[in-house]
């Protein structure tokens, strides 16, 4: 239907000539995709160079705005499926019991990977809505101009530029978190705080939130200390707004009587201080509603709040202690006096989003390399001095840890705490273990910081980054690093008896780390103490979360769920196929690291084959591709990016690389694969790693890829690639024979589809960029030609990043 609307708004406001070129080329992909020959590509490249500029850039945005309607439609897709609810995990008794010690917090970052602007994304909110009405009343014939609503949206997308012409500041990206959750986050957790609270009576719900945004510095010059007290106002206001406006509403509906049903002495003092301390609000209500104790206090609360908004000069809440003991007397006064069903409705959402929230929202971290830490600059001073003075303003919930990245040795992260030591802030130093070396001594860095006087004796957070370690050894091999590293920690807490809380940072795409909620908590080490998940939410895996309020609520229960039953042990975490893994493992990371690192030609290969160095031109964060700017080789070179565009070209070589060389020699003999199939079958762990590298075969394609090696520069460039496809080959027969299966995906039929519906979508956009690039790239372009290209290469990545879902 979506996409009938779409042919309807080109037609509109292009002509039927756009129409029709948009669906020769979609269908000779279409042919392209099912003969898999090279002719067939080759026919489908030569259409699209003939069309004239102005078609062409058309298509490129017909196909891109097609493939944001079809996540809009998915996402829509999934809502309407049936739930499993929280009940079912909280019914087995096991995970019951460990809901006393379950934790999770999702910390939000301001990593570049999400390509489609607000703008869009409001309009795709609008549509989503829409069509929310459209099924409600479906079986009554429809709602009459539900499809002029969704043609309203589709042709504002249509007239809207999809890419950004400036970078985003920090501020904005401040905003734009803040956004998901003002849409949804509030109060899909609240909602889920009431069934976590009929369900698991007693225990405390153990969902928190935190950002790094305005907090990360690391390799980003423009973070500064004001952005730490930007980000905690604006978090503030947002919530005090939502908060004043909830209030509101009760104060008109709890006009409950006195005389009627009685309250409580607590309640009443509390009234006659606030109308001492607020003398409008004696004024207004005093004597209007005297015997309406509820409405006076809720007036009182709404004035404070108003006096937080306004800036003027009468008391407000300092802390959201103050704000939840105030809603606690109305609470308590209600249920003792026949109020309980009132007390559970509105006003217990209320209490339960200020118990999760506060008047924070998130807790910020802030972030520095180690590098930064070792230099002489100033600037880790002038933030540490910025998180105390929030702190005092906000309360120290608000503002919390040092992360270090980079950590290598335990100096490195000794030296934060010395640092910050000396500047008088008592900040907990949180160590990241980014390579592979670096994860596998992470335990012994962490004993070593356990004597070291100024770490906590009783407890500490270590961080486990999937992305770097990826960019460093491979998926394969990273993944199996981590898994090690958590043991090894585990046993170290059990041994010290200290509590070490792992943190995740992981992206979107597999090869960053990324997964599916509850598989990837799922296929966790319980830890020490178990049931303990910190992880990092990123760029578009964000918006696709928790961009649509229903799909907010399913993501926060799937990863509740998941953090349940990590708690009751139900993942049974084995050890018995080690030996197996860390064969795989092994050879996985020689395969990667000879073809990454140890070929010195490879970093101009990729440099030429990939758009890398163009990812800049849509300008999605505010943080250099490098640190330090520039292109400076792999070395300095983020992983997000190196997973970006990689991702661009369908290669997708971060994801798997290496899986051939390890999964498939193991898959040579009849015992190899039978232990594989064994392991697949009964270990989490091994079962969510071979899943991602089995999406990620799927959504790669090695023949669009080639159309890349036009663009490669160097003698070698068919070699490499060769080599590239050899694996890739070699990785996918590997896959298909541990999970016995004909296709990849054919055990996942619905994400098989998505992955077929968008490869004619994507395919010519592909086909674009390459002639994009290239004429780009070419050394007589006049600045004239090259800017004519600019907003259309910006356009094709952001295009091939909505088709393929990922960016990095």
């Amino acid at each position: 239907m979506l996409g009938a609307l779409l042919g309807t708004v080109l037609q509109e406001q292009e002509g039927p000539d756009l129409l029709a070129a948009v669906e020769h080329v979609r269908l000779l992909s279409k042919a392209a995709r099912v003969n898999d020959t090279a002719a067939d590509r080759e026919v489908l490249v030569d259409a699209v160079r003939s069309l004239d500029e102005p078609t062409r850039n058309d298509c490129l945005r017909s196909f891109a705005l097609y493939l944001g309607l079809a996540n809009l439609a998915e996402q829509h897709h999934r809502l309407r499926h049936p739930r499993r609810p929280l009940a079912t995990a909280a019914s087995d008794p096991r995970v019951a019991a460990a809901a006393a010690h379950s934790r999770l917090r999702l910390v939000m970052t301001a990593h570049p990977t999400e390509a489609t602007r607000r703008t869009v994304m409001q309009a795709q909110l609008r549509m989503a809505e829409a069509l929310a009405r459209r099924d409600t009343v479906e079986a009554a014939g429809g709602e009459p101009g539900v499809e002029g609503d969704l043609g309203e949206q589709i042709t504002l997308m249509w007239q809207t530029d999809e890419v950004r012409h400036v970078r985003p500041t920090v501020k904005d990206e401040i905003r734009h978190g803040l956004w998901f959750f003002e849409i949804g986050l509030f109060h899909a957790a609240a909602e889920l705080a009431g069934e976590w609270e009929r369900l698991l009576p007693g225990t405390e719900f153990p969902l928190r939130f935190g950002t790094w945004i305005g907090g990360d510095a690391d390799g980003n010059p423009e973070v500064g200390p004001q952005h730490i007290a930007e980000a905690l106002s604006r978090a503030r206001a947002l919530l005090v707004r939502d908060y004043w406006q909830q209030v509101r509403d009760l104060t008109r509906s709890l006009g409950i009587s006195e005389r009627l049903a009685g309250a409580d002495g607590e309640l009443l003092a509390s009234i006659e201080r606030d109308e001492r301390e607020l003398p409008w609000v004696a004024a207004e209500v005093g004597e209007r509603n005297r015997h309406e104790p509820y409405r006076r206090k809720l007036t009182a609360i709404h004035r404070r709040l108003d006096n937080e908004l306004t800036g003027r000069d009468e008391p407000r809440y300092g802390h959201a202690e103050e704000l939840a003991g105030d809603l606690s007397v109305i609470d308590a006064s209600l249920r003792s006096h026949r109020g309980a069903r009132i007390a559970d409705g509105r006003l217990a959402r209320l209490r339960r989003q200020v118990e999760i929230f506060g008047l924070h929202a998130a807790r910020i971290d802030i972030r520095l390399h180690a590098t930064e830490l070792a230099g002489d600059g100033d600037r880790p001073e002038r933030l540490l001095a910025a998180v105390e003075a929030a702190r005092r303003r906000y309360g120290q919930r608000a503002v919390g840890r040092l992360i270090v990245s980079g950590v290598e040795s335990a100096e490195d992260a000794t030296r934060a705490l010395v640092r910050a030591q000396a500047a008088g802030v008592d900040v907990e130093v949180v160590p990241l273990f980014e390579s592979i070396e670096a994860l596998r001594r992470s335990a012994e860095i962490t004993a070593r910081l356990l004597d070291h006087p100024g770490f906590d004796h009783k407890g500490i957070t270590v961080m486990v980054g999937h992305s770097d370690s990826g960019k460093d050894g491979g998926h394969l091999a990273a993944q199996w690093a981590i898994q090690g590293a958590q043991r090894r920690l585990a046993e170290l807490g059990r041994t010290r008896s200290v509590a070490i809380r792992i943190f995740h940072g992981r992206g979107g795409s597999v090869g960053r780390g990324g997964d599916a909620t509850f598989d990837s908590a799922f296929a966790q080490p319980a830890g020490h103490p178990p049931g303990w998940i910190e992880v990092t939410e990123q760029g578009e895996t964000i918006s696709f979360k928790y961009g649509l309020p229903g799909l907010a609520r399913r993501n926060l229960e799937s990863a509740i769920a998941g953090t349940l039953a990590v708690a009751a042990g139900t993942g049974a975490e084995t050890t018995e196929s080690d030996p197996m893994m860390d064969r795989i493992a092994s050879r996985s990371l020689s395969a990667y690291r000879e073809c990454v690192w140890d070929d010195p030609g490879f970093a101009e290969f990729f440099r030429s084959f990939t758009p890398v160095e163009e990812l800049s031109l849509v300008q999605l964060g505010s943080r250099p591709a490098s640190r330090g700017g520039g292109w400076q080789g792999l070395e300095r070179l983020r992983a997000i990016p190196w997973v970006f565009a990689w991702t661009q070209t369908r290669a997708l070589v971060p994801a798997w690389y290496g899986a051939g060389a390890g999964l498939g020699r193991a898959a040579e003999t009849a015992d190899g694969l039978a232990e594989m199939r064994t392991a697949y079958s009964d270990w989490p762990f091994f079962r969510t790693l071979l899943h991602g590298v089995e999406m990620s075969l799927a959504k790669s394609s090695m023949a669009i890829a080639r159309m890349y090696l036009e663009l490669a520069t160097g003698t070698d460039a068919a070699t490499r690639f060769a080599a590239i496809a050899a694996e890739h080959d070699r990785a996918r027969e590997a896959v298909l024979a541990i999970v016995e299966a004909r296709e990849l995906l054919d055990r996942h039929p619905v994400l098989q589809q998505t992955i077929r519906l968008r490869n004619p979508y994507v395919d010519p956009i592909s086909a674009i960029q390459v002639e994009l690039l290239r004429r780009w790239r070419d050394p007589g372009s006049s600045e004239a030609e090259r800017e004519r290209v600019r907003q259309p290469l910006a356009r094709s990545i952001a295009g091939i990043a909505a088709g393929l879902r990922n960016t990095g």
